[in-house]
C-alpha cells in the first residue's frame, strides 16, 4: 500500500521544467547591437539633459539636541526619538519658513522656501540637518542658516513663555496662602518657593536644549546636476532595461533552440554543423580552425554522396535571411574541395550584398554582372579572363560579383543567365559553387535554384523563428526544388578536432 501511495504521488506531481538559461543567454548575445543602441541612447540622453539643467547648490546647517535630564538616569529612547521627530516636523512649517523668508529677503516667501528646504534626523547622534537648495552657493547657505536660527529663536521664546506662565501660576498660588497659618500652609509655601527657584534656574537656561552645532557654509561645487554620476546610474539602468527588452522579445517571439528543431521544421537533414569561432578582424577563409575543417570535411563527404561524381556539379549556396554566413560557407567549402584535388569554381552571384571578393582579396569588378550584361547586349566575354585563381593543393577559381546593377532580379531573369550556365557546363570544373542572395523576400536565388544540381541551405538557428522556418519550407515547396540539406552555422564547438594535413 505504501509503495502504491508513493507511486501515485510520483505520477501526480509533474516534473519541474528546466530553466532555459542557454536560450536567454543566446538571446542576449545575438542582441548585442540592440543592447548597445538602447544603452547609448538612454545614457546619452541622460547626460545631455544633465548638462542642460541649471546648476543647483546645497548647504546644510546642523542643530544638536542636548539632553537636560540627569546623566545618571536611563535615557528614554522612545521619548528622544519622538522629540527629534517633532523638531523635524516643526522645522518646515509654514510659520517657520515665513519668518525665515524675512531674514533671507531677495523675494523669498514661505511658498518658495517650501521647495528649497528639507530636514532630516540622525537619531544616533541627536542631530537635525537643515538642507537648503538654491541657484547660488551663497543663497543656499543663507537660507539654511536663516531657517535654523529662526527655528531656534522660536523655540527659545516659546520656552520662555511657558516658564513665565508657570511662574505666574505659582506666584498666584503663593499669594493665596499668604494669610493662612499652620504646618500644612508652611509646607505648601515651601514647596511653591522651591518650584519657583527651579523655574528661575530654568528661565536662565531656556532654549539651551537646542543648539546650532554647525552653520551652513557656501558649497564649493554644485549639488546638481552631476553628469558623471547620472551617466553611471543611467548606464546600469539602461543595461537593465535593455536586458528586459531583449528577454521579453525572446519570450514573446522565441527563436529556435537548435539544429534539431530547425531540421524538423524544414523537413531537411543537417549535413554539417559549423562551430562558432571567434576571429580577429580581417581574417581570410584560408585560416580554418580544426573544428571548422572537420565540419567542412563532413559537408563535402555528404555532397559527394548526394551528388555522385558522374560529371560536373553546380550547387547554389543560399540562406533564408541576410547575414547567416552563406558566403563564409561557400568560401570554406570551396577551399576544402580544392584541397581534395577537385577543380572548383566559386561564383559570387549575390549582387546585392557581395562579400566573396573581400574574403579572397580579389577585385569586385569586372565580374558576374558584367558577364550577364555583356551577354544580354549580344556581346561575348571570356568568363575565365575575369576569374581570379587560387591554387594550393588543388585548383580554386573565384568570379567576383561585379558592379551592382539597378535591378539584379531583372538581370537574372533574362536569357543571359542561360548562356552563363551553358558556358559553365562546357567548362572542366568538378564543382561550381554559386554564392546566392537570401531566398525569402527576393527572387534572385529562386531563379538560380531552377538551374543548379543542388541547393545548400545555410542557417543560423538563433536568427530563425518558427514563422521564418515554415516560410522557407513553403518557399522551397513552391519552387519544386529539393535541397541537399542544411548547414548549421554558429554551433558550439566540440572537444574533438581534426587538423588539416
Amino acid at each position: 500500500m505504501a509503495q502504491y501511495a508513493n507511486g501515485l504521488a510520483t505520477h501526480a506531481l509533474p516534473p519541474d521544467q528546466p530553466v532555459e538559461t542557454g536560450r536567454y543567454l543566446d538571446a542576449l548575445r545575438r542582441s548585442k547591437a540592440l543592447i548597445a543602441l538602447i544603452v547609448l541612447a538612454l545614457t546619452s540622453t541622460v547626460v545631455i539633459v544633465s548638462l542642460m539643467l541649471p546648476a543647483k547648490y546645497r548647504a546644510t546647517a546642523k542643530i544638536v539636541v542636548e539632553s537636560t535630564a540627569d546623566p545618571l538616569q536611563t535615557r528614554d529612547v522612545e521619548s528622544a526619538e519622538r522629540r527629534l521627530a517633532t523638531i523635524d516636523a516643526l522645522l518646515t512649517t509654514r510659520e517657520t519658513l515665513r519668518r525665515a523668508a524675512r531674514q533671507v529677503r531677495g523675494g523669498e516667501t514661505a511658498a518658495t522656501l517650501t521647495g528649497k528646504v528639507e530636514s532630516s534626523v540622525d537619531p544616533r547622534a541627536d542631530i537635525v540637518n537643515i538642507s537648503a537648495t538654491d541657484d547660488t552657493a551663497a543663497g543656499a547657505s543663507r537660507i539654511a542658516n536663516a531657517v535654523a536660527t529662526t527655528f531656534l529663536n522660536r523655540q527659545r521664546r516659546a520656552e520662555q513663555r511657558r516658564l513665565q506662565r508657570a511662574r505666574a501660576t505659582l506666584v498666584a498660588a503663593l499669594d493665596r496662602l499668604a494669610g493662612r497659618r499652620g504646618l500644612q500652609a508652611q509646607t505648601e509655601r515651601a514647596a511653591i518657593r522651591e518650584r519657583l527657584t527651579d523655574l528661575e534656574l530654568g528661565a536662565a537656561g531656556a532654549g539651551t536644549e537646542l543648539v546650532l552645532a554647525e552653520a551652513a557654509q557656501p558649497p564649493s561645487a554644485p549639488y546638481s546636476p552631476r553628469p558623471l554620476r547620472n551617466a553611471v546610474f543611467a548606464l546600469f539602468a539602461s543595461l537593465f532595461v535593455a536586458a528586459l527588452v531583449v528577454l521579453a522579445r525572446a519570450q514573446l517571439k522565441p527563436r529556435l533552440t537548435g539544429s534539431r528543431e530547425l531540421s524538423r521544421l524544414l523537413e531537411l537533414p543537417v549535413l554539417a554543423e559549423v562551430p562558432h569561432v571567434r576571429r580577429p578582424l580581417g581574417h581570410r577563409p584560408q585560416t580554418l580552425s580544426a573544428s571548422e575543417y572537420e565540419a567542412y570535411q563532413t559537408l563535402q563527404a555528404s555532397i559527394r554522396r548526394l551528388l555522385p561524381p558522374t560529371g560536373q556539379r553546380t550547387i547554389l549556396v543560399t540562406s533564408a535571411l541576410h547575414r547567416e554566413g552563406k558566403t563564409e560557407v561557400t568560401a570554406a567549402l570551396g577551399l576544402v574541395l580544392s584541397q581534395a584535388m577537385h577543380r572548383t569554381w566559386l561564383v559570387s552571384a549575390d549582387m546585392r550584398w557581395p562579400r566573396l571578393h573581400e574574403l579572397f582579396d580579389v577585385d569586385q569588378t569586372p565580374g558576374f554582372s558584367e558577364v550577364l550584361v555583356g551577354a544580354r547586349n549580344g556581346g561575348s566575354r571570356g568568363l575565365y579572363e575575369l576569374t581570379a585563381s587560387r591554387t594550393g593543393s588543388g585548383t580554386l577559381h573565384v568570379l567576383a560579383s561585379g558592379r551592382t546593377p539597378p535591378d539584379p532580379a531583372q538581370l537574372l531573369a533574362s536569357d543571359a543567365l542561360d548562356g552563363f550556365f551553358e558556358e559553365i557546363h562546357e567548362s572542366e570544373y568538378d564543382y561550381v559553387l554559386l554564392d546566392g542572395p537570401p531566398l525569402l523576400g527576393l527572387v534572385d536565388s529562386q531563379v538560380l535554384a531552377q538551374r543548379v544540381d543542388g541547393v545548400l541551405i545555410v542557417c543560423r538557428p538563433d536568427r530563425h523563428t518558427t514563422e521564418t522556418a515554415i516560410a522557407l519550407r513553403e518557399q522551397l515547396e513552391r519552387l519544386d526544388v529539393r535541397p541537399l540539406g542544411v548547414v548549421i552555422v554558429g554551433a558550439r564547438a566540440t572537444a574533438h578536432s581534426y587538423l588539416p594535413g
